[in-house]
């Protein structure tokens, strides 16, 4: 009802806008007629014959008739007057005769037309600014954006959101307070207010969030940061009390704010004498509304972002957002849980192992694992196939690390030739780097922007780095330019070293002088990283020209000497590498088991062994031995859904270590 009567009223005054606007465009018409005189026929025939009517205009029996002293007289004519003409043409009067309109209403419409025009333009502009919804909305552009769940709250929890177990037992605090207040206003302690996470995008904050308000099954109020941000000043500040208001409201509750960087930017940051106002009124309404409400009110506020470094401040403080938490990238355990999660509605081949998935995707976020797996899934249908198998998963991942295979791009043996060479020159020093990670493949088939791809897998998931890896790394990455010199001389040298070279230049910069680890420099640290979670960008501090020059030439030594230790290698092994080549040209692709065994037929000592044995594999086999168990059959996760045996003995093997490692996990799980 209410609704109703608030429509009613904004029809009306849209009513009243539209009368008040038609009689201001009426003016101009009353002005060109404030001048006119009516006058009987009779006066205007006389006026005729005194000889003081100048024009006549003759619209149908309507006479409009000017005189020579600029009076306006109108009158009408008798309907079978037929003598007018005549005398007026006597008199030598200029007669006008204009068309009498059948359809007043259509030139009433055309008169109209512009201004209706611009009316609507204005309530359609008043519409936008509410988010559209119609005339209720377009007085509402001051209200919350903000989406509420409250009887559909989110149905994720703690069991969808996997791999970030450590951040999940820091929030149950917040989710038992939620649930059962009383606990804690009689120690007279208090929750915080507020909740920051902040980490890499895609793993998982939104989730977590949701999965927060799942798990205490209280009104969830999602908003983004960038709802808040508009052109007219103190609209952002009035959505962001409307927010509060709500939640009071729905108290207990939790208000989400997501991307709050775009919202919670440092006042005055980077913008010489001072910021957009706009925005920093918003700001400071949120800081005061965040201050402003008792925690015992039962509303908690979470943040997410992934610029922590351009947040103000005053946000960081207790009483606001108290407690900073950052989630993450998923470790090795952490990817194999997030698969199982998202692995539960996707129809698996019995060959695929999660785990192996899990040890081949190092760095991937929540967002890339349930990614891979839709890609996967996506090549299975394209192929027509029942499930998702390990060809379409590994196939996937090259389609999200590397790019999408350009099959339609033609290249000549000449330059197939050349890009194997400087791939193999890549594979060479991964083989002959004892530091480096394992290889995994070379290719020369085109994916994304490159023509050629060497993918090394790590064991293990690495956190800190020493010298010798980092140095192993840039040897790596200049193997490629050192086979085209050696293979081809300096004047055959190609443009496909150009990433190999910039992701050198920059690693040994910061080596040099953001690390520490020149013995000519010493431990100074003259960079620094501006942001670790959009890429880490390396700005340089202030420093003198003589230490800047002598940062420049240290980095030079630094790949001068990989660069001429690569060429050395690849001198050394010439002809073994030119028989890989002419196989990788056939081929196309090579594992790293068919690199390695030509190269062991020229007689070639490899340092660096392809991908070792997984350790927890020969783990749970030692424990099966143990056991004496010998049991068969794989499924999704490891286990055969039907349950049928099989005879060949490395579906076995498969098998008994998919069942150990579920029961590792166990065994994990009762003892934490």
């Amino acid at each position: 009802m209410n609704n109703l009567i608030k429509g009613i009223f904004i029809w009306l005054a849209i009513f009243g806008f539209l009368v008040i606007v038609f009689s201001f465009a009426e003016k101009p018409i009353q002005q060109e007629l404030k001048t006119k005189v009516e006058a009987p026929f009779s006066t205007f025939v006389q006026l005729v014959k005194e000889d003081k009517i100048k024009e006549v205009t003759i619209r149908g029996n309507e006479i409009i008739a000017v005189t020579k002293d600029g009076q306006i007289v109108k009158t009408t004519a008798p309907p079978n007057y037929t003598k007018l003409y005549d005398e007026l043409l006597s008199e030598g009067v200029k007669v006008n005769v204009e068309p009498q309109s059948d359809n007043m209403w259509l030139r009433t419409l055309l008169g109209w037309l512009p201004i209706l025009l611009f009316i609507g333009l204005w309530f359609l502009m008043l519409r936008g600014l509410g988010g559209g919804g119609g005339a209720n909305r377009a007085f509402s552009f001051g209200k919350s954006r903000a989406k509420i769940y409250i009887n559909e709250k989110p149905q994720v929890t703690f069991k969808d959101v996997a791999g970030i177990d450590e951040v999940k037992e820091e929030v149950k605090e917040i989710i038992d307070y939620l649930k059962n207040p009383e606990k804690y206003k009689k120690l007279g302690g208090r929750p915080p207010k507020g909740i920051l996470l902040y980490g890499e995008p895609g793993v998982g904050k939104t989730l977590l969030a949701k999965a927060i308000a799942g798990e205490a099954n209280v009104p969830f109020i999602s908003v983004s940061g960038s709802d808040f941000v508009e052109m007219f000043v103190g609209v952002g500040a009035a959505r962001v009390r409307d927010l509060f208001e709500t939640a009071k409201k729905h108290a207990p509750a939790i208000i989400f704010i997501d991307e709050l960087d775009a919202l919670g930017r440092a006042r005055g940051a980077g913008i010489p004498g001072g910021g957009n106002e706009e925005r920093e009124q918003t700001l400071n309404q949120l800081l005061v509304e965040m201050d402003g409400f008792d925690s015992s009110s039962g509303i908690v506020v979470i943040g997410a972002t992934n610029r922590p470094d351009i947040l103000d401040r005053a946000l960081l403080r207790p009483g606001r957002f108290d407690r900073q938490i950052y989630v993450p990238k998923p470790d090795v355990k952490g990817r194999y849980e997030i698969l199982k999660v998202h692995a539960k509605n996707k129809k698996l081949a019995p060959d695929v192992d999660l785990w192996v998935v899990a040890k081949a995707t190092p760095g991937f976020t929540g967002a890339d694992l349930e990614n891979l797996l839709n890609e996967a899934a996506l090549l299975a249908a394209r192929k027509n196939k029942e499930a998702i198998t390990m060809e379409e998963i590994e196939e996937a991942i090259d389609r999200v690390m590397i790019g999408l295979e350009r099959k339609g791009v033609v290249i000549t043996d000449k330059e197939k030739k050349k890009i194997a060479l400087h791939e193999l020159g890549h594979a060479m020093m991964t083989l002959m780097s004892e530091n480096a990670e394992p290889l995994h493949k070379v290719t020369i088939i085109p994916r994304g922007m490159a023509l050629g791809v060497t993918q090394q897998l790590p064991i293990s998931d690495k956190h800190l780095y020493d010298k010798k890896e980092l140095l192993d790394r840039i040897l790596v990455m200049l193997g490629g330019r050192a086979a085209e010199e050696v293979f081809y001389g300096k004047e055959g040298i190609t443009t496909g070293a150009e990433n190999d070279l910039q992701r050198a230049t920059d690693l040994a910069y910061r080596m040099v002088s953001l690390w520490g680890m020149s013995d000519k420099i010493g431990p100074v640290a003259v960079s620094r990283v501006s942001n670790p979670f959009l890429g880490g960008n390396v700005e340089k501090i202030e420093i003198s020209p003589e230490l800047a020059r002598e940062i420049d030439l240290e980095v030079q030594r630094i790949l001068t000497e990989l660069y001429e230790k690569a060429k050395k290698i690849l001198e050394e092994n010439r002809e073994a590498i030119l028989a890989v080549a002419e196989k990788l040209v056939e081929k196309e692709t090579l594992s790293c088991e068919e690199v390695v065994r030509i190269l062991e037929q020229y007689g070639v000592e490899v340092k660096n062994k392809c991908r070792k044995e997984d350790e927890l594999k020969k783990e749970v086999l030692k424990k099966e031995e143990e056991k004496g168990q010998t049991q068969s059959g794989t499924d999704n996760n490891g286990e055969n859904p039907e349950g049928e045996k099989r005879n060949n003995p490395l579906e076995k093997v498969q098998s008994i270590i998919a069942k150990l490692k579920k029961g590792k996990e166990d065994d994990q799980q009762k003892g934490s």
